[in-house]
């Protein structure tokens, strides 16, 4: 019996594949424009909550004495998103590697923790949902880094950044949950 071949069918490949496919390779400042891109439509998930009210609730919220100015949070998922789309990128290039499914739907929960983070934490003002999200995000970047890990170091070493960045946030959020009052959960500090 003849295995039949079918042609690949080119029309549905998603931007990444087709980029890939071609042989085009991304310049640097295109990695950044676009994570600058993503990072903005993240922040979008935020809105709703006046600017006045963010200010607000960020003086309101007992912060961890560790806790960096605010306006380093932007910069720095910034910095974590070019790192995030380059593996990406590298993911969609690989043919047939066995972690690539994995991989995939890995980056899928961590988009999804990203885009839905502002809206948990400044649209709900939720300090121990931020919390939860944080660690969820902290886990999969672990998770990706093992996963990766297998068949390509290198490209394991692209999630570094964001396993930093969410340990580091971990502690702020986690601090946060414990010494403030939760509206959307209705529970109160538990430390004071």
């Amino acid at each position: 019996m003849q295995d039949h071949i079918v042609p690949y069918n080119h029309s549905l490949e998603s931007p990444i594949e087709n980029i890939v496919r071609k042989g085009n390779q991304l310049k640097w400042w295109q990695m950044a424009l676009i994570s600058v891109a993503v990072s903005a439509l993240g922040a979008l998930s935020g809105t709703g909550s006046h600017k006045k009210d963010r200010k607000v609730y960020d003086k309101e919220l007992k912060q961890a004495p560790w806790a960096p100015p605010g306006w380093l949070f932007a910069p720095a998922w910034t910095f974590n998103n070019s790192f995030l789309l380059s593996a990406l990128l590298s993911i969609a290039n690989k043919q047939n590697s066995p972690e690539k499914k994995r991989l995939l739907w890995l980056q899928a929960g961590i988009w999804a923790v990203f885009f839905s983070f502002n809206y948990v934490y400044f649209r709900k003002k939720s300090p121990v949902l931020a919390a939860i999200w944080t660690k969820v995000d902290l886990f999969l970047a672990i998770a990706s880094i093992m996963v990766a890990f297998k068949g390509d170091k290198k490209e394991a070493m692209k999630y570094l950044p964001l396993l930093a960045w969410t340990g580091f946030a971990s502690s702020l959020a986690d601090y946060q949950a414990l010494k403030n009052p939760d509206p959307v959960l209705e529970t109160k500090p538990l430390l004071n």
